[in-house]
């Protein structure tokens, strides 16, 4: 694995990616839980700087392809929380990848889309990035996102 650090700047860059500072609730959701060696991390819109990027559903005012860079976005705000929590050095590899997209009835590419999420773990982790996944249509997502991914990832020891 190169310099994971670099890559997850690099894609950042390449990908117009501004950082949302972290919301804060304690009391109910954790964005990263840990336990033992494996951190499961919340899920995630596409936000950047604190708005709400590819409002809507795909298939009705989000295009396939921007389907695809709001779920690169969603991932990138995982990693985000993952690296606050815990440091991305510290991630041994990504097992799991769950992609919720807003789309209307007729559009079924859904896994194409979710590549969007996929292709940036592997850009940034290298194999270690290779993840199960599952892409799933839905009919809406908190805020009007049109994209939410969740992500578990194993810890080095």
């Amino acid at each position: 694995m190169s310099n994971v650090r670099e890559q997850f700047d690099k894609v950042k860059q390449s990908l117009g990616f501004k950082e949302t500072p972290p919301v804060k609730d304690p009391k109910l959701v954790l964005p990263v839980r840990v336990d033992g060696n494996v951190a499961y991390v919340s899920g995630n819109v596409a936000f950047a700087a604190g708005e709400l990027l590819y409002k809507g559903r795909i298939g009705a005012n989000v295009t396939i392809a921007e389907g695809k860079l709001s779920a690169a976005h969603s991932v990138l705000n995982c990693l985000t929380a993952l690296d606050r929590e815990v440091g991305l050095e510290k991630v041994d590899k990504v097992l799991k990848v769950t992609g919720y997209l807003s789309c209307t009835e007729d559009v079924t590419e859904q896994p194409e889309i979710m590549h969007g999420a996929s292709e940036v773990l592997v850009e940034i982790f290298g194999d270690a990035g290779k993840h199960a996944r599952a892409a799933v249509g839905i009919h809406t997502l908190p805020l009007g996102a049109s994209t939410e991914v969740d992500m578990v990832v194993s810890l080095k020891a």
